[in-house]
């Protein structure tokens, strides 16, 4: 449970805040910097001094500015709004847009997204668009998903009991849902549920460094027991500059053509050692939907 701010300590914030910024005010305060900028916040006090952008949060903020607003962004560097937009002005990144969508990534997203057997995620993998974009898209095309789940009230009560305990993909297990089904409703009724996630070890950084560009995004997550995004977003404060995906190479490819409709995703995956999601994405891509043949037991 968080530590209650006493008089005294909000005495000082409100005496130092302007002039000396957070890091000073946590020196005589029992709370860390960050929770001093957010009190600060909630007593409208706001810091007169400039902060300098650091490098790791360009790279943050040209990694995701053309997927997530800026109040999104201002919210994850702990900036103001008007901080986020003047810095996205001074890097010129407000010209910048995603490539146009072409006619196959079109199709392909017609094909998808109503199927629920494609999770979003699976979908802006094949297509090698984000999430973010590919919802997007989606809902300006007017696409919707099939079997939409309705929430009922025990599903609802549960929600709201462990919202803020609880991560999406903790309930989503519980309720036997997918997490972005937790996040649409959570959303839909106003809640938020923010997975804190434990602190990264040198060791775990090691392996970033030692294996990002070498090993799928998804492939280190799962080493390492964290999510796809928790990757990227470690990686790109400590510089690496790769899209963390393995290329395909040629016998690759043809071994898949040659054995996708044989044997089992299984076996091809600890082949290629590669994942079963990695697999899936690249037989569809190569047109690989030839039914599978069911091997006797």
């Amino acid at each position: 449970m968080p530590k209650r701010w006493t008089e005294e300590e909000i005495k000082i914030l409100k005496r130092h805040y302007r002039k000396k910024g957070a890091q000073y005010v946590a020196k005589f305060v029992e709370h860390s910097a960050d929770t001093v900028m957010n009190k600060a916040a909630e007593l409208g006090i706001r810091y007169n001094g400039i902060r300098p952008w650091s490098e790791w949060e360009d790279r943050y903020l040209r990694s995701h500015i053309n997927d997530w607003k800026n109040a999104s962004i201002a919210r994850t560097l702990k900036r103001t709004i008007r901080s986020v937009t003047g810095r996205v002005e001074r890097l010129n990144l407000t010209g910048e847009k995603e490539p146009e969508w072409t006619g196959k990534e079109i199709e392909y997203l017609q094909k998808l997204y109503p199927d629920h057997n494609y999770s979003l995620k699976l979908i802006s993998e094949i297509i090698n668009r984000s999430e973010n974009a590919v919802l997007l898209k989606a809902i300006k095309m007017g696409l919707s998903r099939s079997n939409k789940h309705k929430w009922n009230k025990r599903e609802h009560n549960y929600l709201l009991k462990n919202a803020g305990k609880k991560t999406y993909k903790q309930i989503a297990e519980h309720l036997g849902m997918e997490s972005y089904q937790v996040a649409h409703y959570a959303g839909k009724i106003g809640i938020k549920v923010r997975d804190r996630g434990t602190k990264w070890t040198e060791e775990e950084k090691k392996f970033i460094k030692r294996n990002y560009g070498k090993m799928s995004i998804q492939e280190i997550a799962t080493k390492l027991n964290r999510s796809v995004n928790a990757v990227k977003n470690t990686a790109s404060r400590m510089g690496a500059a790769s899209s963390g995906k393995r290329p395909w190479r040629k016998k690759e490819e043809e071994y898949l053509k040659k054995h996708y409709a044989k044997i089992s995703i299984n076996e091809i995956s600890e082949n290629l050692k590669r994942s079963k999601k990695a697999i899936v994405t690249k037989a569809f891509k190569l047109g690989l939907s030839k039914k599978r043949v069911k091997r006797s037991k």
